[in-house]
């Protein structure tokens, strides 16, 4: 109850939540006509006279401990974040002490107060709201028919070229997954099969669906099997010369009408074009990882693409089963540029002589579904590193301000002086033992001493926040996201943003303008003139808006 965990039919009969299963409506009309005459006075268990509660109600032995060790239990994954645990529990507790009518009643109250909660607010209206309005093609360019995608050549068959592969093959799409050498093309299509092979195990699927989607993936080395592609996605490693040389040998053999696609994270689009004799047609498909699990892909446009090659690439999104959101072209696009705030601004605390471990909890209890250095060793420290110089190489490139982050320095130092690049190598801000525990590297503590004096929870908290909700309105002051809907589902499911938030703009909504500006402005004169509120929000406060789409 406390997780909103999902049952199937025979679980749940199993579980006793449920009396039977039919086998359609007809059969469960029949069981049901049958089970009333067979029991013509019929009556609820609590409604019989001297019925108990199975096992004991609140107050025995048996059950005392349970609702000791609960709260806390939940509290340690919720960390308070979420209203409805603690009012799930209350309504258990108290309603096993008194009659079912009186129970209902308590039910009723707590379920009033789940209602009218900020949390319910905010997640309503994003996570109902504003989703479906996206999947109804809210982003989706008018005056063109629904397109279905036939084929879709993957180039690189990593890790997410591989998991691009199981997805668009699982939507009944054929894949032509291409890789520099043979060895690498079906090792990426065994993905595949390691995760039909985990589903069979659990009865989820069987060998034939198994086999009739790999059937749908060719592992090849050679650009001519792309011939009949409609769509290209590019996962090649992030370096220009190399999307640039597939961009070419792709659009010497795919159709006229295909869509070029890349799953850059970082890279422009209007960049990467340049290397197409048909840059209208090249758009961005940022996928997140892993591709299976994760129900976000980020469509970036670039300058020159157009309408319709939107249109194709947004159906396509809808027919493998992901949620789209449509961004403007920009270094980092929305959701790297916005991600990136909070690993980052985690790691300038441990620079500033904050307490690692403070900073991971702070970390949890905003709501994140991993703390800043933990998730930093996630997605590598060494990759982080190479995108920081990546970006202060295009910018003095351009002739533009370098601006680097406070985080910059520490990463160097740990990759270049310590070789820790993160949990791929097994060392980054924690040790990774064999057996799969992690602890805190103890000699961070030795590189960077914490101070006696500590910042209150709060303002690790509010930093950690305000910085992603900020550098999120600047983005739709640039115009890189298109819509408010758009933002803070990006947020939720890109990064993993305070889902009980209900997303970054939410967050300023729920606060309120006024009180987001002058907190940042506190934040400001303690910490860097990072946290200054965007121009945006202060335009916004003077004309008493709120962020909406019309």
């Amino acid at each position: 109850m406390t997780q909103g965990k999902e049952l199937r039919p025979a679980a749940a009969k199993d579980m006793g939540l449920i009396d039977a299963v039919a086998t359609d409506k007809a059969d469960m009309f029949k069981q049901a006509k049958d089970w009333i005459n067979a029991n013509p006075s019929a009556q609820q268990p609590w409604d019989k006279k001297g019925f108990k509660i199975p096992g004991g109600d609140s107050k025995h032995p048996s059950i005392v401990p349970i609702f000791s060790i609960a709260p806390a239990m939940a509290n340690q994954k919720s960390h308070g974040n979420y209203p409805a645990i603690t009012h799930i529990m209350s309504c258990v507790f108290e309603g096993c002490l008194v009659d079912i009518d009186t129970g209902l009643e308590l039910e009723s109250r707590y379920f009033a107060a789940c209602v009218l909660s900020a949390e319910s607010r905010n997640m309503i209206n994003t996570l109902w709201t504003q989703l479906n309005s996206i999947k109804k093609g809210q982003s989706r360019p008018d005056g063109f028919e629904r397109y279905k995608t036939k084929k879709v050549g993957i180039l690189g068959a990593g890790m997410m070229g591989a998991g691009i592969a199981y997805v668009t093959a699982k939507a009944g799409i054929d894949v032509v997954l291409l890789d520099t050498e043979m060895a690498g093309a079906e090792k990426g299509k065994s993905y595949s099969a390691t995760i039909l092979d985990k589903a069979i195990s659990r009865k989820r699927s069987t060998e034939e669906k198994k086999q009739a989607l790999l059937n749908r993936i060719k592992p090849t080395v050679f650009y001519e099997d792309l011939a009949e592609c409609d769509l290209i996605i590019e996962a090649v490693f992030e370096n220009r010369e190399i999307k640039a040389k597939c961009t070419q040998q792709s659009e010497a053999v795919i159709p006229n009408t295909a869509v070029y696609a890349s799953n850059t994270s970082t890279l422009p689009i209007t960049g990467l074009a340049k290397a197409s004799t048909r840059p209208n047609q090249f758009i961005g498909l940022h996928f997140f990882s892993p591709v299976d699990k994760m129900p976000l892909v980020e469509i970036i446009m670039g300058e020159q693409t157009d309408d319709a090659t939107l249109a194709k690439a947004f159906d396509y999104v809808l027919q493998i089963g992901k949620t789209p959101i449509v961004v403007n072209d920009s270094r980092g696009f929305y959701t790297s540029r916005v991600f990136g705030t909070y690993v980052s601004e985690g790691v300038a605390m441990l620079g500033e002589g904050v307490h690692p471990r403070s900073i991971e909890v702070a970390g949890m209890k905003t709501g994140m579904p991993m703390p800043p250095l933990a998730l930093q060793d996630e997605v590598s420290l060494s990759l982080a590193l190479h995108v920081s110089e990546q970006q202060q190489l295009d910018m003095k490139a351009e002739g533009k301000p370098i601006a680097v982050r406070p985080s910059y320095e520490i990463l160097k130092t740990l990759v270049k002086e310590h070789n820790r690049e993160g949990k791929k190598n097994g060392k980054g801000f924690y040790e990774y033992a064999d057996n799969g525990d992690k602890y805190l590297w103890p000699e961070l503590m030795d590189l960077y001493p914490a101070k006696a004096e500590q910042p209150s929870q709060q303002d690790l908290i509010d930093r950690l926040m305000f910085i992603q909700a900020n550098e999120s309105a600047k983005c739709y002051q640039e115009n890189v996201v298109r819509s408010v809907a758009d933002t803070n589902i990006g947020s939720i499911f890109g990064w993993g943003f305070a889902p009980h938030q209900g997303g970054t703009l939410q967050f300023i909504n729920a606060m309120g303008l006024e009180a987001f500006i002058t907190r940042s402005r506190e934040l400001v004169t303690q910490y860097g003139e990072r946290f200054e509120p965007a121009q945006i929000l202060l335009d916004m406060a003077d004309k008493g808006e709120v962020f909406a789409d019309d």
